[in-house]
């Protein structure tokens, strides 16, 4: 996708717009913004874990912010990785989480968090608690699944994992 020409020159405050010095460095970053921006935009094409080699797997899980999709047989860690990167714009949305933790569990899933977007004065309590609540795990350990959810949220998140109401993983600052 190619944005038109000026696309950053015209994000910049009407009086900024009049300096010819200011337009030209953003004219000069905005022409190295869309090289990159179209590499961003070709990611779906460029990464398609359906031909990739079993071996670039990994690399490919770390690439599309899927941690420790090893613990994974090969045809759910291409299915994993297929739906990350589908769900990169969501990152550290409910969504982007459930997505990544689903392969490893069995039964009903529950994902509890207090997390959101809100509107100024309308949030509630939000306490950066995440509950993940499953029948069983299906592949890797509870600690695996412990360390993969601490690193897809915020690092002030307190995480529990409770595996056929049993809690596997403690809560953690």
């Amino acid at each position: 996708m190619t944005r038109r020409r000026g696309w950053l020159v015209r994000r910049l405050p009407v009086g900024m717009q009049e300096d010819r010095t200011m337009t030209g460095l953003v004219a000069i970053l905005e022409e190295v913004g869309e090289t990159v921006q179209q590499q961003a935009d070709q990611i779906p094409f460029l990464a398609d874990p359906s031909v990739t080699p079993e071996f670039l797997l990994s690399w490919l899980g770390r690439f599309v912010d899927a941690p420790g999709s090893e613990n994974l047989p090969e045809a759910h860690r291409r299915d994993l990785l297929r739906e990350t990167g589908s769900l990169i714009l969501r990152k550290g949305t409910r969504d982007y989480i459930f997505t990544l933790i689903e392969p490893y569990l069995v039964g009903p899933i529950d994902l509890l968090e207090d997390g959101g977007v809100f509107r100024e004065g309308e949030s509630g309590r939000c306490e950066g608690i995440i509950v993940v609540r499953a029948a069983a795990i299906a592949h890797g350990s509870a600690l695996d699944l412990y360390k993969l959810v601490r690193s897809i949220t915020p690092v002030h998140c307190q995480i529990r994992i409770e595996i056929a109401g049993q809690t596997v993983a403690p809560v953690a600052a």
